[in-house]
């Protein structure tokens, strides 16, 4: 597919083509949903085609098969071009320049549909040719890289490459593997300054790895500094700023064909031929793209063109960029909003949204708020703020830090409270405990006494109040004779 949304396709040797611009909004598809493919037949050529694909601006496109190329017309397959060709790339720039591996051992550079260099590549031996903002050599176990010119040699880097997509910029690159794929930025001008000097190790710096992320590419495309891809688990990611997204998880086995951003939607298609497409905001995309490059000005100016429903999205790649402050402003999820509060240390802003979603949130987990009560006062203890410390503790049901704050500060109101809450709760270790300190012995037989633990009632009685012994060993007596 190229940039204006025509895709063209084979059956055989009869070569379609089809426009998607403007199928999904007039259809009112929705995201998944099969998009109708009226293809228009454009002709027949005269090899088996193995690799079709549109020159930059999608006035030419190429038919590889068979060890030939021919390069034709995209709007009527007339011939324009052809040669022999194990393998084809498109410049990135000129209309008619491109460049073909004519053996393992020889590459070929047209300019304008002619001749214009050719080079036997010394670093590698030619298996596989990749274009982009440079010429890319695949060698067995490594890919070396060439600039448009005059196919002088720029850099190899040592990697077992399957496929190399470049973004449209022309500064970052994606160097695909079997298991894994490797983001690179391109110093383009470094390598300006030095490729003249033609080097044996190429130009120092040209590349400096961003991010080697564990995800196998099946098919991908560059849009603005995210790389949108298809991955072996059959999933619908973008990688941005060394974080990975879903956007969906595909049904079947899918290519993805391309983007076009003044409609947001991806397309793919399957090998039956058919056509999904799903929805990808580029405001979002454009804004994601802002931070990475830490270009805040323009990131605020795209921020109120964002929706709505797209805010946590947002905080949460914000998030894992580092900026928790703008992430909680973002943020309309509680819990997400609750744990970067944490994060930052916000105790007054934590309880607001505590006590917020516990007076509207009628659906929320019991289990979840003492939980999160908890996290807040063992935080606003470390932080010495003991008032909401006791008050998370109490919401909490945190008995055992309300026992260390009551016994630290020597409240005996505390402790009282807490040893008949403890009873209530049936934590009578808490109670115990909380009725010694207070020096309530009596109490604290009488609670042994209920709990069925006689033998430490009748030892502890002996020890601390041997009036009550008599009553613990009746207690005890005729507890063994039932």
């Amino acid at each position: 597919m190229d940039a204006t949304g025509k895709v063209i396709w084979a059956n055989n040797n009869e070569i379609q083509t089809a426009s998607l611009k403007g199928v999904v909004a007039e259809l009112g598809l929705k995201d998944g949903e099969r998009v109708p493919l009226p293809g228009r037949d454009l002709g027949s050529c005269e090899v088996f085609p193995q690799k079709l694909k549109h020159n930059a601006n999608g006035r030419f496109v190429v038919i590889c098969g068979d060890g030939e190329y021919i390069i034709y017309t995209s709007q009527q397959l007339r011939n324009k071009s052809f040669g022999s060709a194990l393998d084809f790339a498109w410049s990135p720039t000129g209309t008619g320049d491109y460049v073909v591996r004519e053996s393992p051992s020889k590459v070929v550079l047209f300019k304008n549909f002619a001749e214009a260099k050719a080079l036997k590549p010394a670093q590698c031996t030619a298996e596989g040719l990749f274009g982009g903002a440079l010429v890319g050599v695949r060698g067995p176990d490594c890919i070396a890289f060439y600039d448009w010119d005059e196919l002088r040699f720029v850099r190899k880097i040592d990697a077992s490459v399957k496929n190399v997509y470049w973004s449209d910029a022309g500064d970052l690159v994606v160097l695909a593997s079997d298991a894994s794929f490797y983001v690179l930025r391109y110093n383009r001008d470094a390598v300006a300054a030095a490729v003249h000097l033609q080097l044996p190790d190429g130009v120092e710096g040209a590349f400096e790895l961003v991010h080697e992320m564990a995800e196998k590419v099946g098919s991908g495309t560059w849009v603005g500094d995210c790389f949108l891809y298809v991955n072996a688990s059959g999933r619908l990611n973008y990688y941005v700023g060394g974080e990975i997204l879903t956007v969906a998880h595909l049904p079947t086995k899918m290519y993805l064909l391309g983007y076009l951003p003044r409609e947001n939607v991806v397309f793919l298609m399957d090998k039956t031929k058919a056509v999904t497409s799903f929805t990808l905001n580029v405001v979002l995309l454009e804004y994601q793209t802002a931070v990475v490059r830490r270009d805040f000005a323009s990131a605020n100016a795209i921020l109120p063109r964002l929706p709505a429903d797209q805010m946590d999205a947002v905080a949460r790649f914000l998030e894992s960029q580092g900026f928790k402050e703008e992430a909680l402003q973002l943020s309309t999820d509680p819990d997400q909003r609750f744990d970067l509060a944490v994060q930052l240390a916000k105790l007054d802003v934590a309880k607001e949204i505590m006590m917020a979603r516990a007076a509207t949130d009628v659906h929320v987990s019991a289990t979840d708020m003492q939980h999160k009560w908890k996290q807040l006062g063992d935080l606003a203890l470390n932080d010495g703020n003991y008032g909401l410390a006791e008050e998370c503790a109490l919401k909490a049901e945190d008995l055992s830090l309300l026992l260390l704050l009551y016994t630290a500060k020597g409240d005996l109101p505390g402790l009282s409270r807490l040893a008949a809450l403890a009873a209530d709760k049936h934590r009578h270790n808490v109670a115990f405990v909380a009725l010694l300190l207070l020096g309530r012995i009596d109490d604290c037989v009488a609670l042994l006494v209920d709990t069925k633990r006689l033998p430490e009632a009748a030892f502890f009685a002996r020890s601390y109040s041997p009036a009550q012994i008599p009553a613990v060993l009746a207690a005890w007596r005729q507890d063994l004779a039932l």
